[in-house]
């Protein structure tokens, strides 16, 4: 006798569900997935661009990882854990614009910038930066309205800090280039304050900027 053998739920189980069905729909809800949710609607439009066709079959525990990538606001999440910083579709002019950075985050930035600036004697170090740190915290610390803007003035503020170090190990040893040793003292006057009061908003190719006066920095 042959015996006939319905595998059909096996199949679904090690497959997925499909969940357009009323099944998959109340399997998604048993494991407390709302897919009303704004982070529901990101992850399954992201399942859709990389499946041809849409998502047909898939399984609660995919769709929660791939949820996990997004916030409450159907917002990605980038490495760091940081929501808003996505510039897709959001026009340079948007983005790269000066805003108000809290002192806290430019004395934060400035004191990693010189220690930085120290240690490689004027060099970069992808390695051996923690500027990515010090990024992530002040992103955290704002809106997330603010945080593309704030990043691009907080290394505005960067930039001038590290020319500025430039500047004087350059007053200091006019035949001073990096990878030579800091001259002697050459940084011991410079005072994030100092530097922060003779920049200005300019205009680039980029968007706003922040450019130095023309005076010279009290060594």
């Amino acid at each position: 006798m042959i015996m006939i053998r319905d595998f059909s739920n096996m199949f679904n189980q090690m497959s997925g569900i499909p969940i357009g069905s009323r099944g998959g729909k109340a399997m998604l809800k048993k494991y407390g997935i709302d897919t009303n949710s704004a982070q529901y609607k990101a992850a399954i439009k992201q399942m859709s661009e990389g499946a041809r066709g849409g998502v047909g079959y898939t399984n609660p525990q995919a769709i929660k990882n791939i949820m996990a990538n997004f916030d409450k606001d159907g917002d990605r999440i980038n490495a760091f854990g940081v929501a808003g910083m996505e510039a897709t579709g959001i026009p340079q002019s948007e983005r790269h614009r000066i805003i108000g950075v809290s002192e806290y985050a430019r004395q934060e930035m400035f004191d990693e910038t010189k220690r930085h600036f120290l240690q490689e004697k004027g060099g970069s170090n992808g390695d051996t930066t923690r500027r990515s740190e010090v990024f992530t915290r002040y992103q955290k610390s704002v809106p997330k309205k603010d945080r593309l803007k704030g990043s691009w003035t907080l290394g505005q503020y960067e930039k001038a800090y590290r020319q500025a170090f430039h500047d004087a190990c350059r007053k200091a040893d006019p035949n001073w280039k990096p990878g030579k040793d800091i001259p002697t003292g050459a940084l011991d006057g410079i005072t994030r304050e100092g530097i922060d009061c003779t920049l200005v908003k300019g205009q680039s190719e980029y968007g706003e900027t922040l450019v130095r006066r023309s005076v010279d920095i009290a060594l």
